[in-house]
């Protein structure tokens, strides 16, 4: 990624370590990063801090990531979810994304995906 956006931040939420290492890895170049393995934990970190860009997975242990993309969305309007999963979504759930998610990610992704939500999300962020 060319641009350094420091102050911007963003919290990775996937239960899968290689996914969460390699995302935040990537993202620290240019953002501050937290990770979350659970949409708890990601809940708990949004009602701390905020993240302009959450990168959030559907298949979680406990809570979904599609019903922790609405509570999401309610404490912290301003935080784009990104959903990401490798699994085929049902009309409900594609639903689901389209009135909550800023984007969608299908897993495998290539880093270049994830680069192209930041860029994004950061050009509307500073207008």
């Amino acid at each position: 990624m060319k641009k350094d956006f420091k102050t911007l931040r963003i919290l990775v939420v996937d239960d899968e370590p290689l996914i969460l290492m390699s995302l935040s890895r990537f993202l620290k170049k240019i953002a501050l990063v937290k990770v979350a393995s659970t949409a708890e934990e990601a809940l708990e970190a949004i009602e701390e801090q905020h993240y302009d860009l959450c990168f959030l997975d559907v298949n979680l242990p406990g809570m979904t990531g599609l019903d922790a993309m609405k509570i999401i969305n309610e404490l912290s309007p301003n935080t784009k979810v990104a959903i990401m999963t490798g699994n085929l979504l049902n009309k409900s759930m594609k639903k689901q994304v389209d009135d909550y998610a800023y984007s969608f990610i299908e897993k495998p992704f290539v880093l270049s995906d994830i680069e192209g939500v930041v860029e994004r999300a950061t050009a509307t962020l500073n207008q």
